[in-house]
């Protein structure tokens, strides 16, 4: 009976020992950090802050950017950089510590303390001061949040800026004849090519490919059809006209597999 009790006694020593130490531990444990909401930021909040502040403007405090990637740096046709977008908006993300830290589908948190809007030649650009640290000033939040495109029926809709570095899926278009004999752009090249395509109604836009990309040497399809991708803008600087072009993520989204125009 003596053995059992002191069994019993032991036991409940042990049991309170670690209760004890198992509160202990969680008071110690510091506090989950909030964010402070003041403090969180839209894609359409840095563009506004850029028209305030213009190019200069660099962030020093710790403010808070959630976009999905909408496009990454893995098909070559562009590097080390990456596009971003939330419900307000798109914007690129320039320049990141090396290729393919970033991939289509993660949703960011971004930390913008040193950071700069920049419009470089009519693209809205984050730039920080030294190369992205993403240890400290990136985190992803979660994994397989695919974009779906907006749909563009009249490339009107392009020429208004409302797409501006988002993912479109531009209808019923096909590449001019002068370039369905051509490639994406110079294989073994070391700049960029345009290529156009146009409507039924011969509204143009340009596909603009980096001589770098994995598909350059891929020969350009001779149908009409529906190609993915992103928009940007480009004004010159000299003549101050604006361009806008369609960037390719990959020729597999770029189905042009129906009948020209007129056929």
């Amino acid at each position: 009976m003596k053995n059992k009790l002191s069994i019993l006694i032991s036991l409940s020593l042990i049991i309170a020992a670690f209760v004890f130490y198992s509160c202990e531990k969680e008071l110690d444990r510091p506090p989950i950090k909030v964010l402070d909401e003041s403090q969180i930021l839209t894609i359409k909040d840095l563009y506004d802050i850029h028209a305030e502040k213009g190019d200069d403007y660099v962030f020093t405090e710790d403010y808070m950017l959630f976009a999905t990637v909408a496009m990454d740096d893995s098909s070559g046709n562009i590097y080390k950089e990456a596009y971003l977008q939330d419900s307000t908006g798109g914007i690129n993300l320039y320049k990141l510590s090396h290729a393919g830290v970033l991939k289509v589908g993660q949703y960011v948190r971004i930390n913008l303390n040193g950071s700069s809007i920049k419009n470089y030649n009519g693209k809205m650009e984050i730039i920080f001061a030294k190369v992205l640290d993403f240890r400290k000033s990136m985190v992803v939040q979660s994994y397989g949040q695919f974009i779906e495109p907006v749909e563009i029926d009249n490339l009107n809709q392009i020429y208004e800026g409302t797409w501006d570095c988002q993912l479109v899926k531009i209808k019923n278009v096909e590449f001019i004849p002068g370039d369905t004999s051509k490639t994406y752009a110079n294989l073994g090249g070391s700049s960029a090519q345009n290529r156009t395509v146009q409507d039924c109604n011969g509204k143009t836009l340009v596909i603009r490919t980096s001589d770098y990309a994995k598909f350059a040497g891929t020969e350009l399809p001779k149908g009409n059809g529906d190609i993915i991708g992103i928009i940007t803008k480009y004004v010159n600087s000299y003549t101050n006209t604006v361009t806008w072009q369609l960037l390719v993520r990959d020729p597999k989204e770029v189905n042009l597999n129906n009948p020209r125009c007129g056929s």
